[in-house]
């Protein structure tokens, strides 16, 4: 998975936001999310960067 897909991914998931595109509106550009909510996005960034760096080692 390409690194802004990964991105697109987690926000969507973890942190339930609907896109990263910039909409140019407040409230569609920044959101609240739970310190827990950003621990399991920064832990799945970290994992997908690990697995990434053993798989260009193998290849």
């Amino acid at each position: 998975m390409l690194p802004d897909d990964l991105a697109t991914h987690i926000a969507q998931k973890i942190l339930f936001i609907p896109t990263l595109e910039r909409r140019d509106r407040d409230q569609l550009d920044f959101n609240e999310v739970s310190v827990w909510q950003l621990r399991k996005a920064l832990n799945m960034a970290y994992e997908a960067g690990v697995k990434a760096a053993k798989t260009s080692k193998e290849g």
